[in-house]
């Protein structure tokens, strides 16, 4: 391996550090959505999910070992992910099942699928075994993206959502979010990148009220 090519594979080895990190976040939101939750199918979705999470974040750590075996990676998205944990966490602890939804499964599961999508053609060149998992990964990640975006839509129709508390939820999300994609510029510049194309994917798959907010 010539050292551009090791290069690459420990900066690629990073990002997919990141996204296990991000995906052990899915796990510890969705878990704690399946726990309060009142709605049996909602409660199964959000447990299933769950499980899915857990499958993708040790996806993402295994290549990370293939990609740099045996060295120590950190990734520069630590405060922004801690900061959209203590917001989950903040919703999750006061039995704010909606907003919860709002900051994951509209928010985050819409940042990652963005990010699935831009790094496709990264990972059949590099990873091309990888190729058929990722297609799971991207197929369960817009699941859980609709699920949310038709869950908090259904609770605004019938009016257990409000529409101030919706769109304060997508503020902070919004904001979180893009902050999260911010911290990864100087990671991306490593991969000849730049984060306006995961900015455009993200924003193509929010709702509208969401951009609105």
């Amino acid at each position: 391996m010539t050292p551009h090519v090791r290069s690459r594979a420990r900066d690629l080895a990073r990002a997919a550090t990141l996204l296990e990190a991000a995906e052990r976040l899915a796990l510890h939101a969705a878990t704690g959505q399946a726990a309060i939750a009142c709605d049996p199918r909602a409660a199964r979705f959000f447990a299933l999910q769950a499980r899915q999470e857990a499958f993708h974040a040790r996806v993402f750590a295994a290549a990370a070992t293939f990609l740099a075996p045996g060295a120590t990676l950190a990734h520069p998205a630590g405060p922004a992910l801690t900061a959209y944990r203590a917001r989950l966490d903040g919703d999750l602890d006061a039995g704010d099942l909606w907003s919860s939804v709002v900051g994951l499964q509209v928010a985050l599961e819409a940042l990652g699928a963005a990010v699935l999508s831009e790094v496709e053609e990264r990972l059949a060149r590099h990873l091309p075994a990888l190729a058929p998992i990722h297609r799971v990964l991207a197929r369960q990640e817009a699941a859980h993206h609709a699920f949310g975006v038709q869950f908090v839509q259904r609770a605004a129709d019938c009016g257990e959502l409000s529409a101030p508390l919706a769109q304060a939820a997508a503020g902070d999300y919004r904001s979180l979010a893009t902050g999260l994609l911010a911290a990864c510029s100087e990671m991306l510049d490593g991969l000849g990148e730049t984060p306006a194309p995961y900015a455009a994917s993200f924003e193509a798959l929010l709702p509208t009220w969401f951009r609105d907010a």
